[in-house]
């Protein structure tokens, strides 16, 4: 019975979930070659359904397209993918050792697995790049910007995703899970940094899935729960792309530098080597869209998210907004970047008695914040 095998798969994931929260646990399941098996579960070739957003020529016959399956079924992929996605975070969130595993080459199991000559898909950006968790992670978000596409048809990003409403919930679910695992896979992991960002294009591809997904309109079906998800999932990516830039600006002896002094001979080695430096590993998460996005979220809607859910974000941005703040100064072409978006938000902060909820200690800490970010701007 199919909803069994469903059932016991998903039971199965989540208490390996919690199993793996333990470091004994997590090393044994790697040492016994389970970590390849758990990476391929965020395969959609291994649930027979051809890539989101491009076909996969290799994939058996028997494969549907994305738009083939019913939304019941891709719900059911969706929540399986999340589980998979939430258990390597936690296994491999454990420690240092196990950092490594995020670019661990899963290439021949999966192919036993699909029974096939060729690889999974991957990130199309990449070259010649092994399959990893890391890269089936981005290729997530990579295919969906690439069904976005094909649904645009030169439009606006402003479209309805061809999806119904249980299958919308569960995949931004798994996206939220997907950027916990990134995060695991990627925070102290200056060699899976290099790669996401070299090989893999990850800050421009969450960019703009995210900025794309903020700019959905999902259509009347679609209540605030969907609102509040994806603005959950923009708070997250935002949030490891501030930690990502605090990595490289408090650890800057394990990354590679460069200044002035540099001899040209040396930066041209680093590039020929494809070895990012720690100035550009900054730069690639305070492009224009990462900077915009930091100020946006500064401004989410109340309305929609309640008074507290929308503090909770706007502090994440102000916390977000002084990290990246330097270097999004640096390029805005006045040098006054964030200034005003952060003394709004202040204004609001600072309105003691007006019934917003907020208790006197937190508010005292959010201004306290508030002033410590419009310094590092100013």
């Amino acid at each position: 019975d199919d909803q069994v095998i469903v059932k016991d798969i998903l039971s199965a994931l989540r208490d390996l979930e919690f199993q793996l929260s333990d470091v004994d646990m997590a090393r044994d399941f790697h040492t016994l070659g389970g970590w390849p098996y758990l990476v391929a579960l965020l395969s959609d070739d291994l649930h027979h359904v051809q890539s989101r957003g491009s076909r996969n020529p290799n994939l058996e016959k028997d494969a549907t397209t994305f738009t083939e399956k019913g939304d019941d079924v891709l719900a059911i992929i969706d929540e399986i993918q999340s589980l998979a996605a939430m258990t390597i975070g936690t296994a491999i969130g454990n420690l240092d050792e196990f950092r490594s595993w995020a670019l661990e080459d899963i290439s021949f199991p999966i192919q036993q697995l699909f029974n096939q000559t060729a690889t999974t898909s991957t990130n199309k950006n990449s070259q010649a790049v092994s399959v990893s968790a890391l890269s089936l992670l981005t290729n997530t978000f990579l295919e969906e910007l690439n069904l976005r596409s094909s649904q645009m048809k030169g439009m606006t990003m402003a479209v309805p995703m061809k999806d119904s409403s249980i299958h919308s919930q569960s995949r931004s679910i798994y996206k939220i899970r997907a950027i916990y695992a990134l995060g695991s896979l990627l925070r102290g992991n200056p060699p899976a940094q290099q790669v996401f960002v070299s090989q893999l294009a990850g800050p421009d591809i969450l960019i703009r899935n995210v900025l794309g997904t903020l700019s959905e309109v999902r259509g009347p079906i679609a209540s605030n729960t969907m609102a509040k998800l994806d603005y959950k999932f923009a708070s997250k990516v935002l949030a490891l792309g501030e930690d990502l830039v605090m990595d490289v600006v408090l650890h800057h002896d394990d990354y590679v530098e460069v200044d002035e002094e540099t001899p040209l001979e040396v930066r041209e080695g680093y590039l020929n080597d494809g070895i990012v430096t720690a100035n550009q590993l900054i730069a690639a998460f305070t492009t224009e869209l990462w900077c915009d996005l930091s100020l946006r979220m500064l401004s989410v809607p109340s309305d929609v998210l309640g008074a507290q859910g929308a503090i909770a974000i706007k502090e994440r941005a102000l916390h977000a907004t002084r990290a990246l703040g330097p270097s999004c100064r640096e390029s805005h072409i006045f040098g006054d970047w964030g200034v005003e978006e952060v003394a709004k938000v202040r204004k609001e902060i600072n309105r003691e008695g007006s019934g917003d909820g907020l208790e006197p200690t937190y508010r005292k800490e959010l201004l306290e914040l508030i002033e410590s970010v419009l310094s590092t701007l100013k």
